[in-house]
């Protein structure tokens, strides 16, 4: 059996987004909250009604060569193409007997994802059938949304997907030699004024080790995020510590609150002061493998839940606390 497709959930798909799907199962899951398991599942599909309003429509586009349209092998001899820059869509075959173009829909709207040759299957709107302008062989729908909101087919459901075992130990391990990097260190680069940008940064490009991409941790990104904090716990700035050797500030240690194992769902860089807390020894032992650590996240996440999406992260309570394994 093929390798089943890592899926991640689409929450809004807009014609301007120009993505590209490998399969129909990638479409049905990943957009619309389905849980088919082989890419099989869906593969001949070429209609799905999706709710009682709705139907995914995965029509064969045809080339255009010499200015005339030729239907893909795989298209069963339908044409299929857009014109009027993609505001109107036909649907022609020379022998087909349907008289109307809603035959067998109900007249639903269709979201619509043609299948290129060269790119795959493409979001190209919301088209409905224009019955004034179909006739036997020849039907026209006319594309009446350019973007869907998504949400609603993900309701009660983690946006969250969780890495296998092996990318979550890499990681962890990164973030323990990560740590134990700042144990001896003096912070002498600490910027005592650093505040936050709030804006998006770009993600770092990862390393391959035995096939699982780790991204790096910056190190003077996380000595400003400590600086920020007044190098205090950020549980509590009158949890007990030290003061660090060959330095007069308090010792604290960095985390990244939403884990770097997760960068991969995210389309901006998590390695941000705005994600990384100043935690004292024990809470951040805690936080890792105490049995309430949940309630350390909660007090964190309500303290960053407005600077990360500033920074470009949105996330819910629920779905960090997923990350954790709450």
């Amino acid at each position: 059996m093929a390798n089943f497709p890592k899926i991640k959930k689409i929450y809004s798909i807009s014609i301007e987004d120009d993505l590209q799907f490998q399969y129909i199962v990638e479409v049905i899951n990943g957009c619309f909250g389905r849980n088919y398991t082989s890419i099989f599942s869906c593969m001949n599909m070429t209609f799905c009604h999706i709710d009682d309003d709705h139907m995914v429509w995965f029509p064969k586009m045809a080339s255009v060569k010499n200015g005339k349209t030729k239907a893909p092998a795989r298209s069963k001899g339908w044409v299929n193409y857009l014109i009027d820059d993609g505001r109107t869509f036909i649907e022609e075959k020379a022998d087909d007997t349907r008289s109307g173009a809603a035959d067998g829909d109900g007249g639903l709207p269709r979201y619509t994802f043609g299948w290129y040759a060269d790119k795959g299957y493409v979001f190209l709107g919301v088209f409905q059938a224009d019955a004034s302008k179909c006739r036997t062989g020849h039907f026209e729908f006319t594309r009446v949304a350019d973007s869907i909101d998504l949400r609603g087919y993900h309701a009660g459901e983690s946006r969250i997907i969780l890495p296998s075992p092996s990318i979550i130990h890499l990681n962890e391990s990164a973030d323990d030699i990560f740590v134990g990097s700042f144990r001896h260190s003096s912070l002498s680069e600490a910027d005592s004024g650093f505040e936050y940008e709030g804006k998006p940064r770009v993600i770092k490009e990862a390393v391959v080790k035995d096939g699982i991409k780790v991204y790096p941790r910056d190190r003077q990104v996380a000595i400003n995020a400590l600086a920020h904090a007044r190098y205090k716990c950020e549980i509590d700035n009158d949890h007990p510590t030290f003061i660090r050797k060959n330095s007069d500030k308090t010792y604290t240690e960095p985390h990244h609150l939403i884990p770097l194992a997760f960068q991969d769902q995210f389309d901006v860089s998590l390695d941000i002061e705005e994600n990384i807390v100043s935690l004292c020894s024990t809470c951040h032992n805690e936080i890792h493998y105490g049995k309430d650590a949940d309630a350390l996240i909660r007090i964190l996440f309500s303290e960053r839940i407005d600077v990360l999406r500033r920074a470009g992260i949105d996330i819910s309570l629920d779905d960090l606390l997923a990350m954790y394994g709450y």
